[in-house]
Order: structure tokens, then sequence, then C-alpha cells
């Protein structure tokens, strides 16, 4: 539902996608590794996002929003989920203890942490966003809807950044050495006083 480019798929694109299933025979699976995070993003209902707009199968994440290794499978249509049980078994997929691992999701739905826990991330990214925006040299390649941003920024201020601990992930160091390709993710716990700090190194970097 959230993109690994950290945009979103509105709830007409997601209508849209589950048409073309539809005509084809076909039964819409929805990746929700960061769902709570669309959610925050289009302040819609989980219902509005998924069965309503026809979606069939749901990967439910919580791992991306502050639990360990805790994900749920969500069947709208439970004809499908036959011998489900016995096909995550098959393919490695359960762990001993699960419940342990599990009663993570219970803490995480009631009263709605889950939703804060994006709505937190989100936050976070768009001021790191707007931050990065006002740095000479710095350029976002996609609009920043989630907690997920993409940026180049000079080779300096990369090499800064990672001496003063902020950690994120880089690649694609172009030829000249100038500039660096960067991920940056937000999470559900990353603080103003973290993203003031990683700006404040940011902007001394280039000065």
């Amino acid at each position: 539902q959230a993109s690994e480019l950290g945009t979103v798929y509105t709830i007409a694109e997601t209508e849209l996608i589950s048409g073309i299933c539809r005509e084809h025979g076909l039964a819409l699976h929805m990746d929700g590794a960061r769902l709570a995070n669309a959610l925050a993003a289009l302040d819609v209902t989980p219902a509005a996002a998924t069965w309503k707009a026809g979606v069939d199968v749901l990967s439910l994440g919580a791992t991306k929003n502050g639990a360990l290794s805790a994900e749920a499978v969500v069947f709208f249509d439970h004809e499908k989920s036959r011998d489900f049980e016995f096909r995550r078994k098959r393919g490695g997929h359960l762990f001993s203890k699960m419940r342990f691992l599990s009663a993570q999701l219970v803490a995480c739905l009631e009263k709605g942490r889950w939703l804060d826990y994006a709505a937190n991330s989100n936050a976070r990214a768009t001021d790191l966003a707007a931050g990065l925006r006002e740095i000479e040299g710095v350029s976002l390649w996609f609009p920043v809807e989630t907690n997920i941003i993409f940026a180049t920024m000079p080779e300096t201020m990369a090499d800064t950044l990672a001496a003063a601990d902020c950690v994120f992930y880089t690649w694609g160091r172009e030829s000249s050495g100038v500039s660096v390709s960067a991920r940056l993710v937000t999470s559900f716990d990353t603080t103003v006083e973290e993203v003031t700090r990683f700006l404040d190194v940011a902007r001394d970097a280039v000065r």
C-alpha cells in the first residue's frame, strides 16, 4: 500500500487494480508492510483502503512499525484461506512460540497505537524532507508521502553524516565523485530532536 518509493496508492488506484483483477479472474493481494503509514498519510480507515477497495488478501505488517517479526495475513474472502495454515507451515513460516510474537499485534492495534506510530514516522520524514530541500546540493527524487526519502546529496555531506553516526543507506556514487544517492527512513520512534540534529550536521557539511 505504501510503495518502495515512499509514495502511496490512492483508493482510486487500488480500485482500478482490483477491477483489472476481476476482469481476468484474479485475486488481489495487498502488500501492507507499511499499511499503517499509508493509512496515516491518506487519513482513511483500514476498511476503506483494503476490502472496500477490492482487496482479497492483505499482508498486515507490524515489523516496519515497531514490532519484532510480527506479521498477519488477513483474508477478506474466507474461501481463499483454505489450506493456508498448511501451506504456511510447509513454506517454513511457522515459528515456535508464535503466540508470543503475535501478542505484539494486540498491543499495537489496541487504542490505535499502530496508527500513532506510523503518524510519527511520517511526520518526522516530512520534517526531514523540508529541511533537506533547503540545503544547497540536495535534491529529492519523489514526493515524500510516508516515511521514506530518496535523495541525492553532496558526497562531503554523506561522509560527514556517516562520521556523525547518522545512519542511512547509500549507493551509486556518481563518477564525478561529488554526489551520492541515499535512502533515508524514519521510524516509529524517530524524534524531533534526532531530525534536528541530522539537519544541523547536514547543513554544517556544506558551509
